[in-house]
């Protein structure tokens, strides 16, 4: 066998080898990401917890974005479309029982002039509560009055301080309202570090394998020319 044939089979078998490990990262990384889902979801899916407990006298919020909570009180007629394009999110201010507000998300709608009225009166709602949106870069669409949720544009807009956060209700209860659901983005929860791990560790056995395969393929070269052999697909030209 040829020297040129040695070497390329090295590394050939070195890319193999590597190509393997790198599949192997990615579905340790697709495991993590889905573990990472798979938290946020369960962390959604906990028993409410009430919203008014969770918030002390300074403003300090507990451990709870992302979770179920619950609140008693009376709608307020301040109200903002959200989004970039249909369907807008409906948000209206909240005033709890202890005379603080929270911004509500009580729906979707295509049509701005079909938003029906928020109900009168004590309600208790149940929703998820998430922090503010990320401001991102597509503006507001024509109808609406802010491309995303923004907790510090509405304090300065409604004359009320607001929660660090904001609740948006279940899609029964935006459906018995009479409008779409609205969607529910979960915040990023720590998945298993382990999955990560483990993709980090194949990627580097894979530059490992990469890196053996070329250094093999230069060392056939230099102990081939040590023994003074010539490469068979050269001594054929000779």
């Amino acid at each position: 066998m040829g020297l040129r044939l040695k070497q390329a089979l090295a590394v050939t078998v070195s890319l193999i080898v590597a190509g393997v490990m790198i599949g192997l990262g990615l579905w340790q990384m697709a495991s993590y990401e889905q573990s990472t889902r798979d938290v946020s979801a369960e962390r959604a899916a906990q028993p409410a917890v009430p919203l008014a407990d969770s918030v002390d006298a300074s403003g300090r919020v507990d451990d709870i974005y992302g979770r179920q909570v619950s609140a008693t009180g009376v709608y307020q007629d301040d109200q903002v479309l959200v989004g970039t394009k249909a369907p807008l999110r409906v948000v209206n201010g909240f005033r709890m029982v202890d005379g603080r507000y929270v911004a509500v998300v009580r729906g979707s709608v295509d049509d701005p002039g079909d938003v029906p009225p928020p109900p009168s009166g004590t309600v208790e709602l149940k929703g998820i509560f998430l922090a503010a949106d990320p401001q991102g870069e597509e503006g507001a669409a024509a109808d609406a009055d802010m491309p995303t949720v923004r907790l510090q544009a509405l304090a300065q807009e409604w004359p009320y301080p607001l929660v660090g956060g904001y609740v948006t209700v279940s899609a029964t209860e935006a459906e018995t309202a009479g409008m779409k659901p609205a969607e529910l983005v979960l915040p990023e929860a720590e998945g298993s570090a382990t999955h990560r791990g483990y993709a980090l560790q194949w990627w580097v056995f894979a530059v490992g394998a990469l890196a053996i395969g070329l250094w093999s393929a230069r060392q056939m070269a230099v102990a081939s020319r040590r023994a003074g052999t010539p490469d068979k697909d050269e001594s054929l030209h000779e």
